[in-house]
């Protein structure tokens, strides 16, 4: 007999153990046994950066909350987003078509075997490039500032080790 959720793709692999109990003590088991969505925070921070508003930053989340496997992009029907964010059919395909200008998805049309239209293919790769480089000036503001508060803390100390190489 199959049980009802025997169809149901995971959400995520599970993570290390160490891993769990930390999002776990975090959030709580109930919490996460229904799935969770990795989000690198570089999204959410350089929202401003990649020229998206909220309801386009929402939408963005949610094919990121359908992109269950490395290597099948998220397919979620229009009409599904619309009613998980409370929104009309109409503003979610407003949201698509400014993340497709901004470069940050790719829409793939998709096709059922008797040829009918399916809901589209959204390619995240793009989204994955244009964050690259964001996160790599993320990256070396943090350590310019990790290297300013080690400065701030020792005042002297590049006085110090110049008068010590000079000798």
């Amino acid at each position: 007999m199959v049980k009802p959720a025997d169809n149901v793709v995971p959400l995520h692999p599970a993570p290390p153990e160490a891993d769990k109990r930390s999002l776990e003590k975090r959030w709580s088991k109930e919490v996460l046994e229904p799935g969770f969505t990795f989000v690198p925070s570089v999204i959410l921070r350089a929202q401003a950066r990649l020229h998206i508003d909220a309801v386009e930053l929402t939408v963005l989340l949610h094919l990121i909350d359908h992109w269950w496997d490395d290597d099948t992009m998220p397919f979620p029907s229009k009409k599904r987003l619309a009613e998980r964010l409370g929104v009309s059919d109409k503003t979610i395909q407003r949201a698509m078509k400014r993340l497709e200008e901004e470069g940050l998805i790719r829409r793939e049309a998709r096709s059922h075997s008797s040829g009918g239209q399916a809901s589209n293919r959204y390619d995240l790769s793009p989204l994955v490039e244009k964050l690259k480089p964001i996160a790599a000036d993320m990256t070396k503001a943090r350590e310019e500032a990790a290297a300013t508060r080690r400065a701030a803390s020792r005042p002297g100390l590049k006085q110090r080790r110049k008068d010590e190489k000079a000798s």
